[in-house]
């Protein structure tokens, strides 16, 4: 029996989403039922389910696909993770990360990032209707439906798995035109969703701003958050610490490890228990993805919270927690000592 390879990439010539031209094979490649069920979609009247979160100390509106549209998201990624990315994105591809694309730049002696700023709701839906008419060259009738349910408020939605290819799709010529610049000058060029890295052995502001903004201007963008790196300064790109050719987790990431062991070391109700684990461990993954000595951390507490709460305690709420084993040794964020969970006086490198 032959295997499938569901890694396979193609160019995007070869995608079905190229040359749509019916209503008939939309249908079947959204994996609809009929034009009713499109139409029922089009026509609904609350297609995202919209809120609000505190990030980074400010509010941030969420816009989330409906149980109806969320399928349809879904499917159109899939469709488009396939078609074959250039080196330089590092978002929204397998194997690929915020952490990759700082790692990119080791051993790099400037750097220079940048954002895209307000880079979603930039991304409107004529930019959408766009790609998929002129990149795609799916009829009008066609690219218009699919600008329709990929966006939100006439912008891709922020909280769609889709957003961040479909975004890089629009948005594109943007970016080849600036890996072409940079490679021209003997500069390394990252992008990871709306944030833009450049560097090389000498890098100036004026080459920035001669050179790289007016490129992202013209295609209707604006930057900002711009920080200079200079040689022998230690880098922060996309929240990974770049020394020379370490990478390293961030004061933040450490900060927050910290904060999450003392409110573990101080709780002993379950339930909120539960939730501080999944928060630590979910931390510990991801700085284990940066530095090694983490993913042995994320394993100890992994172990440890199968001992306080039991290996089923996650798939069952209901299940009574001894007081006995809410007040367990762990050990400390890196390498520190063995301590005991009351013992205030935690060791912090």
């Amino acid at each position: 029996m032959v295997q499938k390879n569901y890694e396979l990439k193609y160019d995007i010539t070869q995608s079905p989403l190229y040359k749509l031209r019916s209503k008939k094979k939309l249908i079947a490649l959204l994996n609809l039922q009929s034009v009713s069920d499109l139409n029922s979609i089009l026509r609904a009247e609350n297609p995202y389910r919209k809120f609000q979160i505190l990030s980074k100390g400010k509010l941030r509106s969420v816009e989330v696909p409906s149980r109806l549209l969320q399928p349809l998201h879904n499917r159109l990624f899939r469709l488009l993770k396939k078609v074959n990315l250039p080196d330089y994105l590092h978002s929204g591809t397998k194997g690929r990360s915020y952490v990759s694309n700082a790692k990119a730049h080791c051993d790099k002696k400037e750097a220079y990032t940048l954002d895209i700023k307000k880079f979603y709701p930039s991304v409107t839906k004529a930019r959408v209707g766009t790609f998929f008419r002129e990149t795609m060259k799916c009829e009008p009738d066609i690219a218009a439906i699919l600008a329709k349910i990929t966006t939100c408020d006439e912008h891709v939605p922020t909280g769609s798995s889709l957003s961040q290819l479909l975004a890089y799709f629009c948005c594109k010529e943007m970016f080849d035109t600036l890996y072409d610049l940079s490679r021209e000058a003997g500069i390394t060029f990252t992008c990871y969703v709306d944030d833009l890295t450049f560097s090389g052995d000498k890098l100036s502001r004026k080459w920035i701003y001669e050179k790289v903004k007016p490129i992202i201007n013209r295609s209707g963008m604006r930057s900002h958050k711009d920080k200079h790196f200079k040689a022998g300064q230690v880098k922060e790109i996309t929240g990974v610490i770049i020394d020379g050719r370490d990478a390293k987790v961030c004061n933040r990431m450490h900060k927050s490890i910290h904060t999450l062991t003392l409110r573990i070391a101080e709780t002993e109700e379950p339930l909120l228990l539960d939730s501080l684990y999944d928060q630590l461990i979910g931390k510990l993954c991801a700085a284990g993805q940066i530095e090694e000595r983490f993913k042995k951390q994320r394993i100890l507490a992994t172990q440890t919270r199968r001992k306080v709460l039991g290996p089923k305690f996650g798939t069952n709420r209901n299940k009574t927690v001894s007081s006995k084993k809410t007040n367990p040794k762990i050990r400390c964020h890196a390498t520190g000592p063995i301590i005991d969970h009351q013992d205030t006086s935690l060791p912090w490198d």
